[in-house]
């Protein structure tokens, strides 16, 4: 019996100790120092936690098309704030991304540029200081 009380214990504490894991500082996947920038069509906008997801076909000088996919905060933020129903599939924007650290098409979003030229700042290195892009 305390063989399988042991054996449980260890399971549990190793499960526990993986979701703990599992959650990321946002500097360990982004390197949030650097910009990135793209034009692309959306076509995905995801509102699923733990963060909302934008997807994007952007054209390459060659002609073929990129798949991008940017990452922002949790859904509630943009709930709270109105900015749910902004953002369109089909639209044409312009993105400022913090880049993936493994170079692959994801990003941490900064700012989105609609084509009216509206600028919506979505993250902040410093947030006492929001200009500091």
């Amino acid at each position: 019996m305390k063989r399988m009380f042991g054996l449980l214990a260890i399971v549990a504490l190793s499960l526990a100790a993986k979701t703990a894991v599992d959650h990321h500082a946002l500097q360990a996947e982004f390197d949030t120092a650097k910009r990135g920038e793209f034009t692309g069509t959306l076509t995905k906008f995801a509102m699923i936690n733990p963060h909302v997801r934008w997807f994007f076909d952007v054209k390459k000088p060659d002609g073929t098309t990129a798949k991008w996919e940017i990452t922002g905060a949790g859904p509630q933020a943009l709930r709270q704030n109105g900015m749910t129903r902004i953002f369109q599939v089909g639209q044409t924007l312009k993105v400022s991304y913090a880049p993936a650290r493994d170079g692959s098409n994801t990003g941490r979003v900064v700012t989105f540029t609609f084509q009216d030229g509206r600028t919506v700042t979505m993250y902040h290195e410093d947030p006492n200081n929001p200009n500091d892009l």
